[in-house]
């Protein structure tokens, strides 16, 4: 049991909330995992999630991601989409840092900002949490939540670098309730992780729903509701956004069947035209001097995977047409470069090739060598690549070389270059 519950791979997390009471025991969790869409996903199920009828007091649905560009690390953790407050952040963060250091446990930062979240949704009583699978993958603390505790647990796009993962991450889902736990798949995956994932499902005795992968007609069909029609879509313009719908309304599909919630189709009709529904494509204007407060117009879009490289590609080939563009770019090692690049990247835009920092308390994480991405650049698809050594520098080069244009430069590769950047924006703002 214990390679379920995660005490051989997170001993020490598992000991710090073993000693604050185990809050993690206490909470009924919706577990979103994926390469792609994972927020959509969550966002829907919590919009919806707080307003199951209308005379009833109000549902406290908290949320836990790593996997936003734009957050402090205290804007991960959220109940009804309000960030948890820096003052109680931080006085739980102490709290535990003080255990930590009693135990000599020595966590790193994000099982401590994990387990922030899970005693701050114990201590508000949320009725439900949504718990995203970042992708530290298997070393993600967030899958040290017992099967038991588990509802359901829904997968979107997955990448097949990500593949592996999911299918150890599925033999957690089930846990002490094998007749009660349910997968549900985005039918848009690719044949063989759909295959791999239903054997896998089959061999842990977890029940599986394929979500339906047409793209023929904007329909959801539910147990519950019927057939809904679905006229507007999130990112109206892109079409594949009717796969993560689906996804999010089979979880909601069950836990009414399963009698979980109650939500009628005209409340659930009502969600799907209110929810604020995030983008992936961020607009910075980027100050990369303190002193002078110059800045440079920017296009963020972490584009990780290669469906998400061709929505980034889309969207650039339908704004800018032929026009060159300048991209900065840096890989996390271990993917694989050509599906990321493939889309984007032509003869006549410009390349500079950067490496990101290392990431705190993820040092498995790390960035592609610069010189291997450039020589890869270069030969497959421009001339126009230069290479710089860090963030820092690159702004520099642009303004020396005059590649500063009225179209922004666009930042992609890798959510660690993005949340690297972001992270050096604020700093150099002014006071």
């Amino acid at each position: 049991m214990d390679g379920i519950n995660g005490r051989q791979t997170f001993p020490r997390i598992n000991r710090l909330l073993g000693y604050v009471g185990n809050p993690q025991n206490s909470l009924t969790i919706l577990h979103i995992a994926g390469t792609n869409g994972k927020e959509t996903v969550s966002t829907f199920l919590t919009s919806i999630l707080q307003h199951p009828e209308p005379q009833r007091q109000r549902i406290l649905v908290g949320r836990y991601t790593t996997s936003f560009l734009l957050n402090a690390k205290e804007e991960d953790i959220s109940i009804n989409n309000e960030a948890i407050s820096l003052t109680e952040y931080s006085r739980i963060e102490r709290e535990l840092i003080e255990v930590d250091r009693s135990l000599n446990l020595q966590c790193n930062n994000l099982e401590l900002l994990t387990s922030v979240a899970l005693v701050y949704f114990a201590e508000k009583s949320c009725q439900w949490c949504i718990i995203e699978t970042g992708s530290t993958g298997r070393q993600d603390p967030a899958n040290i939540i017992a099967g038991q505790n588990r509802i359901c647990c829904a997968i979107t796009n997955v990448g097949i670098s990500d593949e592996a993962f999911l299918c150890k991450f599925l033999s957690q889902i089930t846990g002490n309730r094998p007749n009660k736990a349910i997968c549900l798949l985005d039918g848009s995956n690719d044949e063989f992780v759909r295959n791999t994932i239903t054997k896998r499902c089959h061999d842990v005795g977890c029940r599986l729903k394929i979500t339906d992968p047409s793209l023929n007609k904007c329909n959801v069909r539910t147990d519950s509701w019927g057939t809904l029609e679905i006229h507007h879509l999130p990112y109206n313009e892109e079409e594949y956004q009717i796969f993560n719908l689906r996804v999010a309304i089979a979880v909601l599909d069950f836990l009414n069947k399963e009698e979980k919630i109650s939500i009628s189709k005209d409340q659930l009709s009502k969600g799907l035209i209110s929810v604020d529904w995030p983008r992936s494509l961020h607009r910075l204007d980027y100050c990369y001097e303190s002193s002078s407060g110059k800045k440079i117009a920017l296009l963020l879009d972490n584009a990780n995977n290669a469906k998400a490289a061709r929505n980034l590609a889309c969207h650039l080939r339908a704004k800018y047409g032929g026009t060159p563009l300048t991209f900065v770019i840096a890989i996390t090692t271990g993917k694989k470069v050509p599906p990321l690049l493939d889309p984007l990247i032509r003869p006549q835009d410009h390349v500079i090739v950067t490496r990101f920092g290392s990431v705190a308390g993820m040092p498995w994480i790390q960035s592609l060598e610069p010189v291997n991405l450039f020589a890869f650049i270069k030969h497959r698809y421009t001339r126009n690549v230069d290479m710089q050594p860090d963030l820092q520098s690159v702004w520099t080069f642009l303004e020396t070389t005059g590649l500063k244009t009225v179209v922004p430069v666009i930042v992609c590769g890798s959510l660690y270059i993005c949340k690297e950047l972001l992270r050096l924006h604020n700093c150099h703002l002014p006071v």
